[in-house]
């Protein structure tokens, strides 16, 4: 993420804005350890999504998914 990204993001307070920022930025995964497994952490930038998968691929689909149900949600809430 850039720095004006991530200063808008700072900025954003309710959930379905940041969902809707970090779906139009995109998920990657970096590697991460959990209890000595290796696993694949969803992420957009610096922000770390509560998602993992065992392959790259498997933790930015979980990732994607998780910030679109959260977007959902949000907007079945209104």
């Amino acid at each position: 993420m850039t720095e004006e990204q991530m200063e808008a993001w700072e900025k954003l307070g309710s959930i379905p804005e940041r969902a809707k920022f970090l779906l139009d930025i995109g998920v990657t995964a970096e590697v991460d350890i959990e209890e000595s497994d290796l696993m694949f952490r969803a992420c957009v930038g610096e922000v770390r999504l509560p998602v993992t998968g065992a392959s790259k691929l498997t933790a930015i689909e979980r990732g994607t998914t998780w910030l679109k149900d959260k977007l959902k949600e949000a907007k079945e809430g209104e």
